[in-house]
């Protein structure tokens, strides 16, 4: 039997009206998307990297924006169209904001990048003349609303917003779930083995934040919610009253990430 999809999965929340992803850029700044909301752009999103981008499953993706709503919606979509994800990141790498851990360099484990997704941080370096790191650079302003690049993007870089072009629905390819897999403790995870791990807290309602482990990051921010039917709350630039006031304020449950591969007791 064919397993579902991420963007399938999101068909199947009890109730599509329900908060999916919050995101809190400072302490005034609160976005919130529902379930229908982000199964909306994941399918816009996949419908851009496999229709408008020509990925096939077993294409590698690398996902390298911020602790920002998008990034939940990108790392759903690749695993979607059946790529491998990760952050395609070199060591000392400013895009992640987290230079002090070895990240996951996707190209370094897996081979070369297909596609890279990348924020401001990203952007800056590759106009200052970094490599693109991937035969494609997708780039996000990471506005609050999903605003284009400020002053455009480089020749031969795509500002993420033309994802807004692309349909409301999406039909994954028969192949997308055997062949998508996930970047998890520097192992790449089929999404079958995801998809099978026990979820201890149905309808949970996880925190991400800075001190969310960067090995472990994409699954905590997208996977693990999903896969509980629950909910993830992004906190970024806040200091530590912020966070635990908000936290109270959104009922979180926990901590994302305690439920990735290779993390459970």
């Amino acid at each position: 039997m064919r397993l579902a999809t991420p963007y399938e999965l999101l068909g199947e929340y009890p109730d599509r009206t329900r908060p999916m992803v919050t995101h809190y850029d400072g302490p005034d700044s609160r976005i919130e998307l529902s379930v229908a909301s982000v199964a909306n752009a994941v399918a816009k999103a996949s419908s851009m990297l496999r229709d408008g981008l020509g990925l096939a499953p077993g294409a590698v993706v690398s996902v390298d924006l911020p602790r920002h709503w998008q990034l939940p919606v990108w790392v759903l979509a690749a695993l979607s169209v059946g790529a491998t994800v990760g952050r395609g990141l070199a060591p000392g790498d400013p895009a992640d904001g987290d230079t002090s851990s070895p990240d996951l360099a996707v190209r370094d484990a897996v081979g070369p990048v297909d596609v890279r997704i990348v924020g401001p941080q990203g952007l800056a370096a590759i106009a200052a003349g970094a490599g693109w790191g991937a035969d494609e650079v997708l780039a996000s302003s990471c506005d609050a609303f999903g605003l284009p690049v400020p002053g455009g993007v480089p020749a031969g870089v795509i500002d993420i917003v033309e994802v807004r072009a692309h349909p409301d629905q999406f039909s994954p390819e028969p192949g997308a779930s055997a062949a998508a897999a996930l970047m998890v403790l520097g192992v790449p995870r089929p999404w079958a083995q995801l998809q099978s791990s026990g979820i201890d807290e149905p309808g949970a309602r996880l925190w991400v934040d800075a001190d969310t482990p960067a090995p472990v990051l994409l699954h905590a921010v997208a996977v693990e919610a999903l896969l509980a039917r629950g909910s993830v709350v992004i906190g970024s630039g806040l200091d530590g009253e912020q966070a635990a006031r908000i936290r109270a304020t959104e009922s979180v449950t926990r901590r994302a990430g305690l439920g990735a591969p290779g993390l459970r007791a």
